[in-house]
């Protein structure tokens, strides 16, 4: 019951925006995707925090800077196209399948990155979620390429391209 509650609470997030007082919008990211896996092996693919590549296809390179696996632990990720961001782990619950990190460097457009990856079990069904909330780094005056509808296409679709990567490794084990 409750993971149905959290499911039902991230669907309120997909891909919506909340307004700030000064205009500089939250957005939030909301994806899943059903898994024909045990929840503990889909959430043995993406808990990976030192081999994000092994399931997310637009990473190629994933180095603990500091802590290894552990809450508070630092690794630095590399795009396909070649660079490179950091990111600290907040929350590793395994019994919970959740994880929570957020984004200290980067190269993207955005700022105040803090994701969550969770699997959850419905009637039967795995499903692996991620959902976030962020801000646009362009505050004042966006182009469309640094608007909020263009931040979460980005955001968005490298979920959906990692998600889908995901399931195809659950899946196979």
């Amino acid at each position: 019951m409750k993971s149905l509650k959290f499911a039902a609470a991230a669907l309120g997030l997909v891909s919506s925006v909340a307004m700030a007082d000064d205009g500089w919008s939250t957005l939030n990211t909301y994806e899943s995707i059903a898994v024909n896996a045990s929840p503990e092996q889909a959430f043995s693919v993406v808990s990976k925090w030192d081999a994000l590549e092994s399931w997310c296809p637009a990473f190629v390179k994933t180095e603990i800077v500091s802590g290894g696996n552990d809450v508070g632990s630092v690794r630095a990720i590399t795009l396909k196209d070649g660079p490179t961001f950091t990111e600290e782990l907040l929350a590793l619950d395994k019994s919970g399948l959740s994880y929570k990190y957020k984004i200290i460097d980067s190269p993207l457009p955005i700022v105040e990155y803090v994701s969550t990856v969770r699997v959850v079990s419905a009637g039967g069904q795995t499903s692996i979620v991620w959902l976030a909330t962020y801000k646009r780094r362009a505050k004042d005056n966006p182009t469309a390429e640094q608007n909020d509808a263009a931040m979460m296409n980005l955001v968005g679709g490298l979920y959906k391209a990692c998600l889908g990567n995901a399931k195809k490794v659950a899946e196979a084990h």
